[in-house]
């Protein structure tokens, strides 16, 4: 049986390899509802913000730390994509001075979307580029089929954007 640290978390503690949520960048980590409901693993990490991206994980330590939490179910129905501004804005204002957690349930699905589509949107990087970043960190990331669909369209959106109207460039077709 694993440990209960402070009784109320429970069945969120599951031994997860490695000891903390994966750094993307100096202010973004990557994780899942056990790295949210463990203070010290906060702490650790420098952690100022938590964007949590469930329905049933615990905001844990509020008042302590700048939440936001994304409603969002992990089903090829849900509308990931609707949530990407809410999310970006969070993490950019979390990030000045402060360091950023990204989790939903296990750390694969919904929270690795977010920050796929935060890096594709501000490194201005395709998807591929953007996953292999975040696999060679978090191995086991692995958006829903839904989600990879919507973040190929943000892709293309944010790639239109950045080509097109941000560099003066004749926009002649239309995606």
């Amino acid at each position: 049986a694993g440990s209960h640290r402070g009784g109320r978390r429970g069945k969120w503690e599951q031994e997860e390899s490695g000891d903390g949520p994966v750094e993307l960048l100096p202010f973004l980590f990557l994780g899942s509802a056990i790295h949210s409901s463990r203070r010290e693993t906060l702490a650790a990490a420098g952690i100022t913000a938590v964007l949590n991206v469930s329905s049933t994980c615990p905001n844990f330590y509020e008042g302590e730390f700048q939440y936001l939490r994304l409603t969002v179910e992990d089903t090829l129905a849900a509308d990931i994509r609707a949530c990407f501004s809410a999310a970006i804005a969070f993490i950019v204002q979390s990030s000045s001075g402060g360091r950023v957690l990204v989790h939903c349930q296990a750390g694969i699905s919904r929270s690795a979307t977010i920050c796929l589509a935060y890096l594709m949107h501000t490194q201005r990087v395709r998807l591929d580029e953007a996953f292999d970043f975040v696999k060679q960190r978090r191995h086991v990331i692995s958006p829903n089929l839904a989600f990879m669909g919507q973040l190929l369209q943000f892709e293309t959106d944010v790639l239109w954007y950045y080509l097109c109207c941000l560099q003066n460039s004749p926009c002649w077709i239309r995606l």
